[in-house]
């Protein structure tokens, strides 16, 4: 780490390297230690200085340090996604390995190795229903209709006009893999 930047993500050493499934599974019982470790205190104040809190004020909670309520959210979320995904991935599809890309890193949200060592690339969100189709469309722009891929989402995002979306993007992208999570 460079010095004086502040350590966001306590988990790093997951990164990096190919994961087996029992790799997943330490992971995932790490990440649910930690996110019941410590209860974390909200202020009552007034709502637009709570609003102020949750947008800039540094906590530290779970996974997460010195980042703002918010960022810290958005990333549990998605990171809930991603693992739940892999289990998934492990349990159904009986893949090699994956590497995560976690913590608000930049490329792929993932690459899976399949049992014949052919390379997949994936990519997860949580989202809120009104973001849904936007989010989905952007990740579709990464994969050319006949690749293979990856897309895991939240199931809580999938209000009847979405699941309608859904179906007609399943059917236009056939080589891309939806993983629904339970998040």
């Amino acid at each position: 780490m460079a010095k004086g930047k502040k350590e966001t993500f306590l988990l790093a050493k997951y990164f990096d390297r190919d994961l087996s499934q029992a790799d997943i599974t330490l992971f995932k019982n790490e990440y649910d230690s930690l996110l019941a470790e410590k209860q974390l205190e909200i202020p009552t104040i007034k709502t637009l200085e709570l609003m102020h809190w949750v947008k800039r004020q540094e906590v530290s909670f779970g996974p997460y340090h010195n980042l703002s309520f918010f960022e810290i959210s958005n990333r549990i979320y998605s990171d809930l996604v991603l693992l739940d995904a892999a289990e998934i991935l492990f349990s159904q599809h009986h893949i090699k390995s994956i590497r995560l890309n976690m913590s608000n890193k930049g490329g792929n949200d993932m690459m899976v190795t399949d049992k014949e060592g052919k390379i997949i690339i994936g990519e997860a969100f949580n989202t809120a229903c009104s973001f849904f189709q936007i989010k989905l469309r952007s990740d579709l722009k990464k994969f050319g209709v006949d690749q293979a891929g990856i897309i895991a989402f939240n199931k809580t995002a999938l209000n009847e006009p979405n699941a309608t979306f859904l179906n007609t993007k399943k059917s236009q992208y056939p080589n891309v893999e939806f993983i629904i999570c339970e998040i």
